[in-house]
């Protein structure tokens, strides 16, 4: 199956820990929504990523293939269901062409935000799926606290 990263998991050296078996299948933006940080994470120690209905706005993020065991693997990671679930999602690849794709939602409790080294695995994740520049300046961007 085709799971959509948008956050820290787009962070390769990271990915590969939680996932070993998952293969990158390419860049992919999901259209109207934005990058939010809706959940407090103490281990984080701040707003952690989640994608929030925006129209016209767009997160960039990348496609990865993972089998059964690599989600149910993510799923622990990302705590589901108490903090995440999994939710089916239509992006766009760098072709525009639609593809399905299981990306995770946070269980909003506000916005936070997010930790300089938190946002800097998404930042380094960014560049290591060769997002667009403008894409990462606006992350860059972003508030954090140490």
């Amino acid at each position: 199956m085709l799971y959509f990263a948008y956050g820290s998991n787009l962070d390769l050296r990271q990915m590969r820990r939680r996932c070993p078996g998952s293969e990158v299948v390419g860049r992919a933006r999901l259209p109207d929504y934005r990058l939010g940080f809706t959940r407090y994470a103490t281990k984080r120690k701040g707003g952690v990523a989640d994608i929030v209905p925006e129209p016209g706005a767009e997160v960039w993020g990348a496609l990865y293939s993972v089998d059964d065991a690599g989600m149910a693997s993510l799923d622990e990671f990302e705590g589901v269901p108490r903090a995440y679930r999994r939710i089916d999602v239509v992006v766009l690849d760098d072709e525009d062409i639609e593809r399905e794709a299981i990306a995770y939602f946070a269980n909003k409790t506000g916005e936070f935000a997010p930790g300089r080294a938190y946002l800097g695995l998404i930042i380094t994740g960014c560049r290591d799926h060769k997002l667009p520049e403008e894409y990462v300046r606006a992350l860059e961007s972003i508030r954090t606290h140490a």
